[in-house]
């Protein structure tokens, strides 16, 4: 059975309240969950609790089979898109940045505020497990972005900061910034459906 499969039985596993089968997912994912956490909130502890946290809202958002038409599998947006593990990872970086920001005393970011720019890149469930053994090439496709498009993507998905928060920061006009991310992003999603659609990608 592949990746997909067995998080496809978890998950209607945990839809019937199973929480044994929560706890093999939190097995299964946690850890690369944690490394993002722990790059956002540096302590370990801190960190720990935003990926619990994801795992708490992947409880309460699955509702239990018998009250579903079907269950959607290793999907959890109904349409066989956004897979299981892009939205644990989109629910742990928003617990993280949440206690990051109040750390700082910023005001909370609203929930999936990256919609635009991260949600429609994200790897569908039959897309995951190429993603993840496409790793290094990944982490070389960022390294092609110009430093000062890097930074602020960084910035933003890491540090938790606004886009007029890093306008501000940076004492750049406010449309720079959306549009240095713009590209960035543009040039992430080209690169990545190179890397999606062959393995002998020119990367």
């Amino acid at each position: 059975m592949n990746e997909t499969a067995i998080t496809e039985d978890l998950l209607v596993r945990v839809r019937r309240r199973d929480r044994q089968a929560l706890g093999e997912l939190y097995d299964r994912y946690a850890p690369s969950l944690r490394g993002m956490t722990l790059r956002i909130l540096t302590q370990r502890d801190t960190a720990d609790r935003a990926v619990q946290e994801a795992f708490v809202h992947l409880w309460e958002a699955v509702a239990p089979v018998s009250s579903r038409a079907a269950p959607d599998g290793a999907s959890l947006d109904g349409k066989q898109r956004t897979s299981a593990a892009a939205w644990l990872t989109l629910q742990a970086r928003a617990a993280a940045l949440a206690r990051l920001r109040a750390a700082r005393g910023t005001e909370a970011v609203p929930e999936l505020e990256l919609n635009g720019y991260v949600v429609s890149w994200l790897p569908r469930t039959d897309e995951v497990e190429l993603v993840d053994r496409r790793r290094e090439l990944l982490q070389k496709i960022l390294h092609q972005l110009p430093k000062a498009q890097r930074e602020l993507l960084e910035k933003l998905v890491f540090e938790g900061w606004r886009e007029t928060e890093i306008a501000e920061k940076q004492g750049e006009p406010l449309a720079k910034v959306k549009s240095d991310l713009r590209a960035a992003m543009r040039f992430l999603r080209h690169r990545l459906r190179a890397v999606m659609g062959t393995w002998g990608a020119n990367i």
